[in-house]
């Protein structure tokens, strides 16, 4: 499968398209242990805000002093587990998840599922509570910037598909230096509780 596509399978099964669908996946973190930070009220149940009878479901447990496990739940039958790290680079924050597992189809042959790559999918975030409110990357604007600033980020490029490979160095320098409006992210998704918490300590 191209990358892409992979890509937008994965954020299918994992009811992550309508949120995280211009995510980018990187093969290094964005983060350093040094970056890392841990937001108790981030625990709990979200929800997609929308008028949807079934919207989807993010689910933050305490994962460790610095990480969190993150189940996302649409259509109350499909999942998907990620492993998630809430960061920050200056004053802003963002958040690294990764699938813990990449099944995407029990049809498929076992050697196509270890052929894919659980990439690392950044979001910024730019509130916790009382809503949480996070963009995803927007592809359309870094593959034109790519393609016409090729050597300004390490990364492989195919007819549908992008995939970072650049270190964690150079994507936190990419990161910051594009985070004005109409530029590497989109407009924020929000999500409100779903739990009736405030957050979890």
């Amino acid at each position: 499968m191209k990358i892409r596509k992979i890509m937008k399978k994965l954020m299918l099964y994992g009811g992550l398209a309508l949120l995280v669908s211009g995510c980018i996946p990187s093969i290094d973190p964005f983060y350093t242990a040094a970056d890392l930070i841990f937001a108790p009220e981030l625990v709990g149940e979200w929800q997609a805000k929308d008028d949807s009878d079934q919207p989807a479901q993010w689910q933050f447990e305490r994962l460790d002093d610095k990480g969190y496990k993150l189940t996302v739940t649409e259509e109350k039958t499909k999942k998907g587990e990620f492993t998630a790290h809430l960061f920050k680079l200056g004053p802003e924050q963002f958040l690294d998840i990764v699938p813990s597992k990449c099944e995407y189809a029990s049809t498929q042959a076992d050697l196509i599922g270890i052929a894919m790559f659980p990439g690392h999918l950044l979001l910024r975030i730019k509130q916790i509570g009382p809503e949480l409110r996070m963009a995803s990357c927007d592809y359309d604007w870094l593959k034109k910037y790519l393609d016409e600033n090729p050597k300004s980020l390490a990364h492989h490029a195919q007819a549908d598909g992008l995939l970072l490979t650049a270190n964690t160095a150079k994507l936190q320098r990419f990161v910051l230096a594009h985070l004005g409006p109409g530029q590497l992210f989109k407009e924020d998704g929000v999500l409100v509780r779903a739990d009736g918490k405030r957050g979890a300590r």
